[in-house]
């Protein structure tokens, strides 16, 4: 090891730069001081405001479905769904067109294996509440990881097995 770098505080070393431009390395130094002495806590909790956020919308993740009538479904049908897929905050949302179909009467996100129902959407459809709360994170987990095992369709009294349907995907 060689004895030219010291890692002791206090201990006889000065980087080049400081041997070359003393001046530059004690003014930097100071202006930095100072404005740590300015901004103090504030930047920290700004830069954790900063850090939730980054990491809020990264657990936001965004799918969406053309829908269509089926076979058993609206043969007339047409729609689209936009969805936000939030795990941190085990939410759903999801953002619903639709034409040429009766009055829906619910909305859901389906598992395509045995058509079990595992996001009730029905609000983004009837003027509620847009959002699912309260969704098991390994649900949201499980879509996002194979949308194409989902699907999401709108029922209606006409056809309340689905007047229109279609696979969620990225």
């Amino acid at each position: 090891m060689s004895g030219e770098w010291n890692s002791v505080p206090g201990a006889a070393h000065e980087s080049r730069a400081a041997r070359r431009y003393p001046v530059a390395v004690t003014l930097l130094a100071s202006a930095s001081l100072v404005a740590a002495a300015f901004v103090g806590p504030t930047a920290a909790v700004g830069a954790g405001s900063t850090a939730e956020a980054q990491q809020q919308s990264a657990a936001v993740r965004y799918l969406e479905a053309t829908l269509r009538g089926t076979d058993a479904g609206d043969p007339n049908g047409r729609g689209h769904a936009d969805f936000r897929l939030n795990r941190m905050r085990a939410r759903v949302c999801a953002n619903v067109t639709y034409r040429n179909i009766g009055d829906p009467g619910a909305a859901h996100i389906h598992r395509k294996s045995d058509g079990g129902v595992v996001v009730d959407l029905t609000g983004s459809v009837i003027d509620g509440a847009n959002c699912a709360t309260s969704v098991p994170r390994p649900v949201i987990r499980r879509i996002l990881e194979h949308p194409r095992r989902y699907y999401f369709n709108v029922h209606n009294g006409n056809y309340p097995a689905g007047a229109i349907q279609g696979t969620l995907h990225r």
